[in-house]
């Protein structure tokens, strides 16, 4: 146990005596870990998004004027047995009517309302029509464009935002293609920093080193404070990510809660404290893991041991 507080003690030591080289090894570090954390938060995103999206999705069909509520009632029972819908919303005039005054409050639009009197009501009965999946619109349209409904439909229109998601797919591809390259960068310059770092901290320290080999101190003694040094590293990167990544995923939240107009599609700050170990428990380990070889590379090669 003390020889283990003393190889600790040691490690510690030498990660604050060559304090510059230490934060420019962390620096490194602390870009790679934070360039896998984009990645794994931007295909969440992107995940979020598009099934934020979908659920949006629908398909818009206006009845034609003096349709009675029989002939609506029956169309949405047809519809309702088509395995591809899974739900339809009745919107009737009265509410059409509603909405319309809603969107409009300040347009000169809404004064067209007036020439209509109390009673009177220019808008029909509308469907809102959503499928399970994207692809299955087209099949619901061709349904409801049969004969049998040309009496009472005068027209549909579905709204699937697939243009939009298509970009959302294309600006993830392009930045998960070069993200990667980019981490793949950083990992390798760590792994060259983190080398050198302890090649420079054994050749500060060899008369240190020198004197522990004389008075007995195994292979492992030596090594070892060098070993726990590279990992204080990778601790520190990681803690520098936690504590950066956390409170800009806070501050952006809300911006994203407003673009789904309140709704919390992308819940980013769940998902990394659901996703804790796997984002940041997981990434220390392997770079942990990449600095205990570095480290373990240098020392058998500049200790000669």
């Amino acid at each position: 146990m003390l020889s283990f507080l003393r190889v600790l003690k040691f490690a510690v030591q030498g990660f604050f005596r060559n304090f510059w080289l230490s934060l420019v090894t962390i620096t490194m570090m602390l870009m790679a870990v934070f360039s896998v954390t984009l990645l794994v938060s931007m295909n969440y995103v992107k995940e979020a998004t598009i099934s934020g999206v979908e659920n949006k999705v629908d398909v818009l069909v206006e009845l034609k004027p003096k349709v009675t509520q029989e002939q609506v009632d029956s169309l949405v029972i047809d519809l309702e047995r088509l395995s591809e819908i899974k739900d339809v919303k009745v919107i009737s005039p009265e509410e059409n009517k509603e909405l319309f005054k809603q969107y409009n409050l300040n347009s000169k639009v809404k004064e067209a309302l007036d020439i209509y009197g109390v009673d009177e009501n220019p808008f029909t009965y509308f469907l809102a029509i959503k499928a399970y999946n994207l692809d299955q619109y087209p099949k619901i349209l061709e349904f409801i464009g049969q004969d049998k409904y040309l009496a009472i439909v005068e027209g549909s229109d579905a709204n699937t935002h697939q243009e939009f998601i298509d970009k959302i797919n294309n600006i993830s591809n392009f930045v998960n293609r070069y993200s990667w390259y980019l981490a793949a960068i950083f990992v390798l310059i760590s792994i060259v920093v983190i080398f050198n770092t302890i090649r420079i901290s054994i050749y500060t320290r060899r008369d240190e080193i020198m004197i522990m080999k004389l008075v007995g101190a195994g292979n492992w003694f030596v090594r070892l404070p060098f070993i726990i040094e590279s990992i204080l590293y990778a601790l520190a990167a990681m803690l520098i990510v936690i504590l950066v990544v956390y409170p800009l995923v806070n501050f952006i939240q809300p911006g994203l809660n407003g673009y789904f107009q309140g709704l919390q599609v992308i819940d980013l700050l769940g998902y990394f404290r659901k996703n804790f170990v796997e984002i940041f428990v997981y990434q220390f380990i392997v770079l942990a893991i990449l600095n205990i070889v570095s480290t373990t590379l240098a020392v058998r090669k500049y200790l000669k041991v």
